[in-house]
């Protein structure tokens, strides 16, 4: 009935390889096997086990608002409780939603999404999830600036530093 994201039931290796691909997924098994002190033999066949679980991914994340162009934004949802599963799997469906949360708390839900604009957001609220069935309301919280996104901070945008 719950699914559990959990590493437990990874050995100490590959905890090891994945914590080195968590900081570079582009990092060769030589480089990784030379960091942890294991063969390469074992770091390939480490990672490939790591890599089988459906739960664990090796992808490029990009940091919301890099370009400056768009708007990225948080919002949380009020979701009657008998359809936050479909209200979540809903909310999955649309590609400019990175994210998506069900949450304890004031919220039962919490997406995370990037747009082109306010307006575009605006749209997005009030038209297109107005016949949701299940949500009660929602409160948007527009991201001004990235710090650390996905286990990685950020120093000064390029656009900051001509800036001065």
């Amino acid at each position: 009935m719950w699914d559990f994201v959990s590493t437990s039931d990874l050995d100490d290796t590959e905890q090891a390889v994945l914590s080195q691909l968590k900081v570079d997924g582009r990092m060769s098994s030589v480089d990784i096997a030379k960091r942890i002190g294991v063969t390469e033999a074992t770091v390939r066949r480490k990672m490939a086990r790591v890599l089988e679980d459906p739960d664990i991914c090796i992808q490029a994340v990009v940091r919301p608002l890099r370009s400056d162009v768009g708007i990225a934004a948080i919002v949380g949802f009020d979701v009657d409780r008998e359809h936050i599963i479909s209200v979540a799997r809903k909310l999955s469906e649309y590609s400019f939603v990175d994210s998506v949360y069900a949450m304890t708390g004031p919220f039962d839900i919490i997406i995370q999404l990037t747009l082109p604009s306010t307006t575009s957001l605006h749209d997005f609220l009030v038209s297109e999830l107005a016949n949701v069935p299940g949500i009660k309301d929602s409160e948007s919280y527009m991201i001004g600036r990235v710090f650390k996104h996905s286990g990685r901070a950020y120093q000064r945008s390029k656009t900051e530093e001509k800036r001065g």
